[in-house]
């Protein structure tokens, strides 16, 4: 399910793009939830099936999603301030 949201949000952000609309806060509001439950998973994954000695690997996939969400929370803050 996932992965799935992912894909969908990977092709609206290439239809607006492509086609020049702008998202808006909604959609920044729904990658917000979506980067949330996403560091949910992947806490879960490095906690039951990293190996102990690949925790730099588990830190760069923890990372990547706190950084997801902090742009989405920066793009909200920043579009409220308009």
């Amino acid at each position: 399910m996932l992965r799935w949201s992912f894909g969908v949000a990977l092709m609206l952000i290439v239809a607006a793009t492509v086609f020049g609309f702008s998202l808006g806060s909604l959609f920044s509001v729904a990658m917000v939830g979506l980067a949330r439950v996403a560091i949910l998973h992947d806490t879960s994954k490095v906690l039951h099936h990293y190996p102990e000695d690949r925790y730099v690997g588990a830190a760069m996939e923890l990372f990547a999603s706190v950084a997801l969400m902090f742009w989405y929370v920066l793009r909200l803050f920043l579009s409220a301030r308009r």
